[in-house]
């Protein structure tokens, strides 16, 4: 009889307090669905770029060497053990230049079923027999192309030779797992220097005697997750292997070419020699036929001196004969020219097989694919800041459901000295609160789990999609994170309503079933200020007794509002700070337009074809040479990274090009000998000062030692610069220019970009073309995408914000019932009982946001010092605006729940409310 008493309670009490069993669920459920969304967003992000690389089997490592791949190459992968499967493949760049467009053609293997690094169709289907191709699915976007029109490569003989076919059927469009970014399709030596998309053509349709890659996929990687650090461990173990395998492949290639090559000059120099040998046979028996016909000509002409007769008909046939002998001695003198240039070709042949140099061997792996480190980056860059922002959000969450809970105790304080009064043990009084709390706090937690789980996710990777070539988003529902966010729920009512509930149980039935004595009235320190307080009117100092007699009420309203307004302003600034730094790094300090980059084996006349056709350019300013390297930064116990040396040729026009600027003092600096310019998140990486020293390794494991004298701002990547006479203290040799640093007059259109490209890389003497523009555009893509996060994060805060009020408005309200009650016995209109509280809410309200501003700041700083990863650093400014948006929209929703409030004071039973709890 009891439980079912009991039972009708627990029902009675969830109906009739339903809006406050509703704000416990709502913010748990945001609390919830906030905290496993947001944490549950990176690692999907990993797992689904993980299935689609297992799917279409994205190899672990390529193999690419300098003079191709050969039989002998794929055997030594054959006989590795740790080796799951491998393929030989080919590919070729080719320019088309009749649309300034540079493609990669990819061989398929049409009789193979798991081809590896499979695509993915996005229309149409693969190639299946020769001539036919299937585009890159970007290529729809750069031309109008259609499944079943003729793709015809409109390119140099060079390229023409190594393909079968010039014309293909265009069959499907597709996504690679090498390109997962929409935009990049890796670097390339010919035409412009950046690739625009790639095709696939079946693998009889090229025409080379040796593959250019071997890809290689291992067994104890295949059920590993990509990113991870087993992942990278046991790759570095293994591409280790691999070099060791492959370390006698050079000289080995280097002999077989060379012993091949020899071979052939043998068989030509043999070929010259009998050559030489016919001609002087030949030239022996001209001259004695020549000398015989010249002796017997002048005989003849002898005797007609004389006046003897001479036969017209013998002198004739003489005279033709000689003229056959002058014809034929041309054609042999020709002979002879030609045998001269075959000898002259000969000799620069063996010039130049002695001056060959053994194959290079590269071993490449996955951080090599265009974007696939990016998308990692970005992933750990939003796993970080989950690693904070769901916490405080949940912290608010919990301390105003543990407000509400302690609240409903108290008002079920009669109650409870009832049952005791009753005979009711204590836990069954407990189990009321213990139901009605586990309820809420469950209920709110499965549908937040489901929403977040759900929701969030998709959000935030449906704004990645517009930057990488990916499946939709896998959904994982993780234990951890479940079970974490289902406990701190608990805890935050359950527990809290035990703990209050305890102590009313240990109080007497009588105790309890009196009402609390009311707190005695005491003057509070605003009436010591005695010039102040006289100038207050009644309902000011009202307002003030009130808000110092509840100072518990009081200091949770002001955590619960400065906490969410912290969190708004937080998201505005982070917002502020990802956009800020495209705008900085290439307004600020960075006024170059370009980067060239140079070829070191270019001839002299290709340096002055380049330098010419730079300087012609109309939009030509100004250029500056530098030498670029890249090292390694090493310290102990501490993570290396990498470091690019730049060494400016002159250093009197480097400030027209770089600013040398301190973030935090406005300090300019410039280049001097006694030292090198670091930026400032490699300082920070290392701990290191001005003054300091650091030490740099490079690619064959050399150390060096590298003095520091300042330190600069910069937002991406990690640079070092230094003087030429400088560079030579440090690493004992002379810099080699190979970088250009140009500024232009004017801003350029994406196809005068593409023709200056063109133009200039049509010289030879440069390797590569890349705009600072286009640079800046990828970062931009890449904090864009970021900013959809952030946007999450506003809105979620603000929805938080909105119930954290609405909670604990209408606590106060509830509290103060009564009160409210008797002024309007006393002639309080509702709009002034309205007032009453909503000054008290203002005043609260204007204090949690000046100390939620304070608040947003130090959490600012601390999400993208969380956020950042380590080739990349936040700006830690906020705007103005952004202080303004989250004020307005903390003092708009506390406008908002006035007026929900309003309607409610307007509705208060006075009677009811003011009968005695007697």
């Amino acid at each position: 009889m009891k439980k079912k008493a009991l039972y009708k309670s627990i029902q009675r009490e969830i109906f009739q307090s339903k809006t406050r069993f509703l704000s416990i669920l709502g913010i748990i459920l945001l609390g919830v669905c906030f905290y496993v969304g947001i944490k549950a967003t990176g690692p999907n992000m990993i797992d689904t770029a993980d299935h689609y690389f297992r799917d279409k089997r994205l190899m672990h490592s390529q193999i690419v060497s300098t003079m191709g791949l050969y039989d002998e190459d794929i055997r030594l992968v054959e006989d590795n053990p740790d080796v799951l499967d491998f393929q030989a493949g080919y590919s070729l760049d080719v320019n088309l230049t009749n649309e300034n467009v540079v493609m990669k053609l990819f061989s398929y293997d049409t009789e193979r079923k798991n081809n590896l690094n499979d695509y993915r169709v996005i229309e149409g289907r693969l190639p299946k027999q020769s001539g036919e191709i299937a585009l890159d699915s970007r290529a729809d976007t750069l031309g109008s192309y259609n499944i079943g029109d003729t793709f015809t490569l409109k390119t140099d003989e060079e390229a023409k030779a190594n393909v079968a076919k010039t014309s293909f059927k265009i069959v499907g469009f597709v996504n690679s797992p090498l390109y997962i970014d929409k935009v990049s399709r890796g670097n390339t030596s010919v035409g412009k220097g950046s690739i625009d998309y790639f095709g696939v053509i079946p693998e009889e349709d090229f025409n080379m005697d040796a593959y250019t890659e071997l890809a290689v996929r291992f067994k104890d990687l295949e059920r590993v997750q990509s990113y991870s650090d087993t992942y990278d461990q046991r790759l570095a173990k293994h591409e280790a292997a691999l070099e060791k395998q492959f370390a006698d492949r050079p000289a080995e290639k280097l002999a077989e070419i060379t012993s091949d090559a020899q071979k052939e000059i043998d068989e030509a120099e043999s070929e010259l020699r009998d050559g030489q040998n016919s001609l002087d046979e030949a030239q022996s028996q001209l001259d004695a036929a020549l000398g015989e016909v010249t002796q017997n000509l002048s005989m003849l002409t002898a005797a007609e001196a004389m006046g003897q007769p001479v036969p017209q008909a013998q002198k004739d046939q003489l005279t033709s004969a000689k003229a056959e002998l002058d014809t034929q001695q041309a054609e042999l003198d020709e002979k002879k020219a030609e045998l001269a240039d075959s000898y002259e070709t000969l000799a620069e042949e063996k010039q130049k097989l002695s001056e060959l140099e053994a194959p290079e061997y590269f071993f490449l792996s996955r951080d090599d694919t265009p974007a696939y480190s990016e998308y990692h980056e970005n992933a750990k860059r939003l796993s970080s800041i989950a690693s904070v922002f769901p916490v405080f959000f949940f912290m608010i969450a919990a301390l105003v459901c543990l407000t509400t809970m302690t609240r409903m105790v108290d008002e079920k304080r009669s109650e409870i000295g009832t049952l005791k009064a009753l005979g009711y043990a204590n836990w069954e009084i407990s189990l009321k609160f213990i139901v009605y709390a586990t309820l809420a706090s469950v209920a709110g937690s499965v549908l937040g789990l489901i929403i977040g789980y759900n929701t969030f996710p998709k959000i935030i990777f449906n704004a990645y999609g517009s930057m990488y070539n990916l499946p939709d988003v896998r959904l994982t529902y993780y234990t951890s994170y479940s079970v974490q966010s289902i406990v701190v729920a608990l805890i935050c009512t359950l527990l809290s309503s035990l703990i209050v509930l305890r102590i009313d149980l240990l109080s007497t039935p009588a105790a309890l079933m009196r009402p609390k004595a009311p707190k005695p009235g005491k003057r509070i320190l605003l009436e010591r200020v005695t010039w102040l307080w006289s100038r207050l009117n009644f309902n000011q100092k009202v307002t003030a007794r009130n808000l110092f007699r509840y100072k518990q009420r009081m200091l949770m309203t002001v955590i619960g509002i400065a906490g969410c307004t912290a969190l708004m302003l937080t998201g505005f600034g982070v917002r502020d700070s990802i956009g800020d730094i495209v705008t900085i790094q290439f307004n600020k300090l960075w006024h170059y337009d370009a980067t060239i980059t140079l070829n070191d084996d270019s001839s002299d006349a290709e340096k002055e074809a380049y330098q010419a056709a730079l300087t012609g350019l109309p939009e030509y300013e100004d250029q500056l040479q530098l030498s670029q390297n890249t090292f390694e930064v090493v310290k102990q116990g501490y993570t290396t990274h990498d470091v690019t040396v730049d060494v400016p040729q002159q250093t009197d026009n480097l400030d027209q090009f770089v600013l040398f600027n301190d973030r935090k003092t406005g300090a300019v600096y410039s280049l001097d000998d006694e030292g090198a310019i670091i930026n400032e998140k490699l300082a920070k990486l290392f701990d290191i000062e001005a003054g300091d020293t650091v030490t740099l390794k490079n690619a064959d494991r050399d150390t060096y030692r590298m003095k520091v004298s300042h330190i600069v701002e910069n937002y991406t990547m990690h640079f070092a610069y230094m003087t030429p006479a400088y560079y030579e203290k440090v690493f004992g040799e002379t810099p080699v220019y190979n970088v250009d640093l140009v500024r232009l007059n004017t801003s350029l259109s994406d196809d005068r970009e593409k023709d200056i490209a063109a133009q200039l890389m049509a010289t030879d003497g440069i390797l590569n073309v890349s705009y600072t523009t286009q640079i800046g555009q990828a970062l931009d893509d890449t904090m864009n995408s970021l900013n959809i996060v952030v946007w999450v994060l506003i809105v979620s805060a603000a929805m938080l914000a909105f119930i954290v009020l609405y909670n604990l408005t209408n606590i106060n309200i509830s509290e103060r019932i009564r009160e409210l009650s008797t002024i309007k016995v006393l002639g309080f209109y509702d709009n002034e009982v309205t007032q009453y509280v909503y000054r008290e809410n203002n005043l609260l309200t204007l204090l949690g946001v000046g100390v939620g501003c304070l608040l947003g700041i130090l959490l600012h700083g601390f999400v993208l010092q969380t956020a950042e990863v380590d080739l990349m650093m936040f700006p830690k400014t906020i705007h103005a605006m952004s202080y303004v948006y989250a004020i307005l929209l903390t003092f708009l929703f506390s406008l908002i729940v006035m007026m929900v409030m309003h309607r409610k004071l307007k509705k208060v039973d006075m009677i009811e409310a003011l009968k005695s709890n007697e």
